[in-house]
């Protein structure tokens, strides 16, 4: 029997498998970024109190490794699901949405992060110019500040628009499979 012409491939499907994998990682981690904000802001005003049953710095210090690695690793995910936007439209023979330039930028500087120049505040390119540190020169001030808060993650990116897109792009996946579930009933039932 020959493939319908309006059945996705193979290959799409196994993107549109890792587009839903990588939106609902995205809106997992984003809950996870949130919960660490939320716990280092209380443990941060508790032991800017000083009460004996206030965190003390180590405590701090914890929480500021565990609120980056799940910064970065927000990051990762958002990307990832970019990248696998892209290789559905291009499955389908659709345009790509267009590429988050922030997004790139931080996952850029993330992963080549151990090659900067490192201080207590910030990580700044090792170099003028060149390939490497590229992505830190285009960044405000040409660094990246190393410590944690306000509304941006890594000085460009908004959670809660991450979180919001990725929630959107599970929808629409959910809402295709349920057209092509209905779409199947429909033709089972002219078949009969």
């Amino acid at each position: 029997m020959d493939a319908s012409p309006f059945e996705p491939s193979e290959s799409e499907e196994i993107a549109k498998h890792f587009v839903q994998v990588w939106a609902e990682a995205v809106m997992r981690q984003a809950e996870r970024a949130r919960a660490i904000r939320k716990k280092a802001a209380i443990d941060s005003r508790n032991y800017d109190r000083n009460e004996e049953w206030s965190p003390d710095e180590h405590q701090l210090t914890a929480n500021y490794r565990v609120w980056w690695a799940e910064e970065h690793t927000l990051v990762w995910s958002a990307y990832q699901l970019e990248q696998w936007r892209a290789r559905l439209a291009t499955e389908r023979g659709e345009p790509a949405p267009a590429e988050n330039r922030d997004l790139k930028l931080a996952r850029d500087a993330l992963e080549h992060l151990s090659e900067a120049r490192l201080d207590e505040d910030a990580a700044t390119p090792p170099s003028d110019k060149g390939y490497s540190g590229r992505a830190l020169r285009s960044f405000p001030d040409k660094m990246l500040r190393l410590s944690l808060g306000g509304r941006k993650l890594f000085e460009l990116l908004d959670p809660l628009q991450l979180d919001e897109e990725a929630l959107k792009v599970v929808k629409s996946i959910e809402d295709e499979l349920d057209d092509r579930a209905q779409a199947a009933y429909e033709e089972l039932m002219r078949g009969r």
